[in-house]
């Protein structure tokens, strides 16, 4: 087969790769290439240089890979120390090193289909009498492209050893294991601990009962040992700091919110600010919101900050657009959710609202069945967390009337453990919610019942 078409190469990405390496990139974000995978001759020298450094513990720079590159009779071939320096002037920062080293990949991988498409044809062309023969060697030659493509998605017995020998090992030096509190002792007691990397939890409730107030508790209470990724389709950061501040400084939102304010609030604003910069959570405010960027803005948080959790609020304000109805773009919302969570090993928490026939029923409590838009959500989601509120629904005075013999729950919230794939469901846990800094606050912890 014959073309006059350049195989499938990027030299920007070739070059953005080694100079990355050259001032500071960590090598493990292109340990899976190989020399092999780069288009251009010198790309490939300077490259092997700094894998050879690497492999025996030489800090990679300028120096050290010239040195290198000397050594193994290639300095002059890649055009000297010259090239070098115009690598690093044309890379000013080595964050999106991953990024350039798959399109770096990726274009290695289509030159070597293009040659196993060439032997194929080869083979095809003799017509050998022995078709299984053919077919194998047809087999081996797509065989070899995949091994240089993807890992492979099988697990050995060996390899899910090694794997479980890293994992256990790891979970014995650790304190208090991989489990994530989520400050509430009663929820963390039901949920074995709280969360754990990889899953989805899903947080439901009808509006207005306090959906994205535990997630800001939540998030606060994280960022204490994790670094958190806050997505919000709903609230803008300035609104997100307005509640926050008005729970800091113990002063209704409303105020914050209007303004003018006297010197002594205004030093409080001040230093809530002032702790606020201290807590590791990042806010991601691109609008609208997709999960397609919630996922880069994972990529993008993991790469230059680490990331410990994703939460989002919530789903049905994401602007995703699929399938036929509300239930296939719910349903394709929720699987990538669970994707992102398992892809980037973090717990993934998200709102979502409530179906309002709950409205009609005498027992208001959020079940299963209520989720709204799509049964792929309970399907999906490791744990399912409702939030119910009798003062939602009733006054003191409806209270009084209904039930003569039972106390008023002001702030009284129940979370109710609808779904756990590793515990057990249909748990209820009471916490109280103090509104003046919305707080969520263990019950028996504080004594309140």
């Amino acid at each position: 087969m014959t073309t006059n078409k350049l195989p499938p190469h990027n030299p920007e990405a070739e070059e953005a790769v080694v100079g990355s390496l050259l001032i500071g990139g960590e090598i493990g974000d292109a340990s899976h290439l190989v020399p092999d995978d780069f288009y251009t001759e010198r790309n490939s020298f300077v490259f092997a240089a700094c894998k050879s450094l690497s492999e025996r513990s030489v800090s990679i720079n300028q120096i050290t890979a010239a040195e290198e590159l000397d050594r193994m009779g290639k300095l002059e071939a890649v055009g000297g120390a010259a090239y070098l320096s115009h690598l690093i002037a044309e890379c000013p920062t080595s964050m999106d090193l991953v990024y350039y080293a798959e399109i770096v990949q990726r274009t290695s991988v289509s030159r070597r289909l293009i040659s196993a498409a060439g032997k194929i044809a080869e083979i095809g062309y003799r017509a050998d009498p022995n078709l299984p023969k053919s077919l194998d060697k047809a087999d081996e030659a797509l065989l070899e492209v995949r091994k240089r493509g993807v890992p492979s998605p099988i697990v050995t017995p060996k390899d899910r050893a090694l794997r479980m020998s890293d994992r256990y090992d790891e979970l014995s030096a650790r304190d208090r294991g991989v489990v994530i509190s989520t400050g509430l002792i009663d929820l963390d007691y039901r949920l074995g601990g709280g969360f754990y990397d990889g899953d989805f939890i899903l947080l439901g409730s009808r509006p207005s009962v306090g959906k994205t107030s535990l997630l800001q508790f939540l998030a606060k209470n994280i960022a204490e040992d994790r670094k958190v990724l806050f997505c919000s389709g709903e609230m803008s950061i300035e609104s997100i700091s307005d509640r926050d501040v008005a729970a800091l400084t113990g002063v209704h939102i409303s105020t914050i919110r209007l303004g003018n304010y006297p010197e002594d609030l205004h030093a409080k604003i001040a230093d809530a600010w002032g702790q606020l910069s201290q807590r590791e959570i990042y806010y991601y405010e691109d609008m609208p919101l997709t999960v397609a960027k919630v996922a880069q803005a994972a990529n993008t948080m993991q790469l230059r900050y680490g990331l410990g959790v994703i939460i989002v609020d919530y789903i049905g304000m994401l602007d995703d657009e699929y399938g036929q109805g509300e239930y296939e773009r719910i349903s394709f919302i929720s699987r990538r959710l669970k994707q992102l969570a398992r892809k980037f090993n973090v717990p993934l928490i998200a709102a979502h609202q409530l179906n309002r026939a709950l409205e009609a029923r005498e027992d208001k409590r959020p079940q299963l069945y209520d989720l709204r838009g799509s049964g792929k959500l309970e399907e999906d989601a490791d744990d399912v967390l409702f939030l119910y509120r009798d003062d939602y629904y009733y006054t003191a005075e409806e209270w009084a009337d209904r039930y003569p013999d039972k106390k008023y729950p002001e702030g009284i919230v129940e979370i109710l453990i609808a779904k756990q794939r590793q515990g057990e469901a249909n748990r209820l846990v009471k916490v109280l919610y103090e509104p003046t800094h919305q707080a969520y606050l263990n019950l028996k912890k504080e004594g309140a019942l």
